[in-house]
């Protein structure tokens, strides 16, 4: 049993470390999930087309990007649900005027290609996993961001729980079969006569774009672009054709994938160094993969640590009999010692049986019996069972004792192992 204990500890420990690098949230777990946008960066990627995702503390010049992705914000609820996501702004952002406003005045001044996705699915169907038309944004809360652009214009709409099938022509003579559950369009009936549809659906347009902005496209429906969407039918091949179209064919900068909504700079930024203000949050950071690694592999080297040595000297000692046996043990063992560098093994010999028949006394009568009187009550009792046999071990362990230490080795060991027979022989008792 205690050579399973450690095994099953380290074990257990292991299994923690398991659970705290593997299973905890991450950073970028949305990024991976159905309405997340891994998925497009990483086929942009393999089809040649350069991607980049926003970072907080890096601002992106409008000369080192071709085109811009991100999400219409709708609510603060929303943008903490969907951090990570698109073009999600982060939550300690302003998702007001520094939102579809600003994204399109932006555009207009640096003529940068700008690609607003309208939202759709709330945060909730990453921890249902199933998508629910309860787990649909309301319209009149996305309405709300588009009446920014115009009050009476770009109506949204949505056409039952059904999937819905296209083959939009972006270019000429390669059509691609889109699909998309719930799908979600623009009123065709509501598009300002400034403003045209780029492809759409047999309920509606995907996309549009306005000649007062022409470098501003909206996007009705975030499943063309997110992991669930491009999945289905054709529609990773419609995300290659869009973004092609958009930047531009012989484009080879990178495209934006904005996460944040910052605002972007005019001219590429020096390098130099910056200033930063830091909170608590900040320190997460030092947990987080792939540092979450190190930390776990420290806490298992000292997990070991400590079982190995708390294995290899043992428990304390907690009777304190045992440290007297110990001493006694100690001391007999240096006495031995001593005579025996002194030549004088009779002495040693004639002690020797001292101490055997004073333990013999205290096992009999207790241990205030370790002393002459002790031993003469024990030969007392011998003699009333054996008379012959007390005579005979009493006088064997006197010569021992007073004589030992003049005798030959040769009478030593004689006398000695007639000690040793005679003792075995006579039966002590109980007390």
């Amino acid at each position: 049993m205690r050579k399973s204990a450690p095994v099953l500890i380290l074990i257990l420990v292991l299994g923690l470390a398991a659970l705290a690098l593997f299973w905890l949230p991450r950073d970028n777990d949305y990024d991976h999930s159905p309405l997340g946008s891994k998925g497009l960066q990483l086929w942009l990627e393999a089809k040649g087309i350069p991607v980049v995702r926003s970072n907080a503390h890096v601002t992106k010049a409008r000369s080192q990007i071709s085109l811009r992705i991100l999400s219409l914000p709708i609510s603060k609820d929303e943008v903490v649900a969907r951090k990570g996501e698109v073009g999600a702004p982060r939550a300690d952002e302003e998702t007001g005027e520094a939102g579809l406003e600003n994204w399109s005045y932006e555009a207009i001044n640096h003529e940068l290609p700008t690609l607003i996705i309208m939202p759709k699915w709330r945060g909730s169907v990453l921890k249902d996993g199933i998508a629910r038309q309860s787990d649909l944004v309301a319209l009149t809360d996305i309405q709300e961001e588009l009446d920014k652009i115009d009050p009476s214009d770009f109506r949204l709409d949505r056409y039952g729980p059904s999937f819905e099938q296209a083959q939009p022509h972006l270019e000429p003579g390669q059509p691609v079969k889109i699909a998309l559950y719930e799908a979600q369009t623009f009123e065709r009936e509501s598009l300002p006569s400034r403003c045209h549809e780029l492809a759409g659906m047999p309920s509606g347009a995907l996309i549009v774009q306005c000649e007062d902005n022409p470098f501003v496209y909206l996007l009705s429906d975030p499943d063309l672009l997110n992991n669930h969407g491009m999945a289905l039918a054709d529609n990773a091949s419609f995300a290659v054709s869009l973004v092609t179209l958009l930047r531009g064919a012989s484009e080879t900068r990178p495209i934006y994938l904005d996460t944040s909504g910052q605002s972007l700079d005019s001219e590429k930024p020096a390098d130099e160094g910056k200033s930063y203000e830091r909170s608590a949050s900040d320190l997460k950071r030092f947990f987080a993969y792939p540092l979450s690694l190190i930390w776990g592999t420290l806490l298992v080297v000292a997990t070991i640590c400590f079982w190995r040595g708390a294995y290899r000297f043992g428990p304390p000692l907690r009777e304190t009999s045992a440290n007297i046996e110990l001493s006694k043990t100690a001391a007999i063992d240096a006495t031995a010692r001593l005579l025996r560098l002194s030549g004088n093994d009779g002495r040693m010999a004639g002690q020797f049986v001292l101490h055997l028949l004073a333990d013999k006394a205290q096992l009999l009568f207790g241990s205030g019996a370790g002393n002459q009187a002790g031993i003469a009550r024990l030969f007392q009792r011998l003699a009333r069972r054996d008379k012959a046999g007390a005579q005979a071990l009493h006088a064997a362990a006197e010569a021992l004792i007073e004589r030992g230490h003049v005798m030959t080795r040769a009478d030593l060991h004689r006398h000695l192992e007639i000690f040793r027979k005679l003792l075995g022989s006579i039966e002590l008792g109980s007390r």
